[in-house]
């Protein structure tokens, strides 16, 4: 399963920097596609890496801590897209084609990144639906439970 996922990460990566987002009309699209480019990259590089964790991890060595730092880059580059993209579409140049075909680009690419990521914390942190539980805190019994803050009016 890690192997797959392995693959699948290395598979986008290829795709990712084989794809031509460098077809500017003018120096507003082609800064807004550099912008893109420079996210899909940045994310290419760290599929990448998770990829050679998954595959550490698929022979058998004791690598989960560094399976899920890489993961934790991925989710943060993969952010950094979002966030490229959300301003790009804000832009003035949003409507040009090329900035378009570049958006488009940058928008399959998440949606293979998340769903990558998602897969990876599936098998790294819980191997069925559930979402890895974050330790209970210890609950001191001589201090009094904090009360949710008032309504204000």
């Amino acid at each position: 399963m890690l192997l797959a996922i392995a693959a699948v990460l290395f598979t986008t990566l290829q795709t990712t920097l084989a794809a031509d987002l460098s077809a500017p009309s003018d120096d507003g699209a082609e800064a807004a596609c550099a912008e893109i480019k420079n996210a899909l990259h940045a994310l290419a590089d760290s599929e990448h890496d998770e990829a050679l964790a998954l595959n550490l991890a698929s022979s058998g060595g004791n690598s989960t801590a560094i399976v899920a730092a890489r993961l934790s880059v991925l989710l943060d580059r993969t952010q950094d897209l979002r966030v490229a993209l959300k301003h790009v579409r804000q832009s003035a140049v949003a409507r040009d084609p090329t900035v378009d075909q570049c958006t488009r680009m940058g928008f399959r690419a998440l949606v293979i990144s998340e769903k990558l990521s998602s897969e990876v914390e599936t098998v790294v942190f819980g191997g069925d639906d559930s979402v890895a539980q974050a330790p209970e805190l210890k609950s001191d019994s001589a201090a009094p439970a904090a009360s949710p803050p008032a309504r204000q009016p």
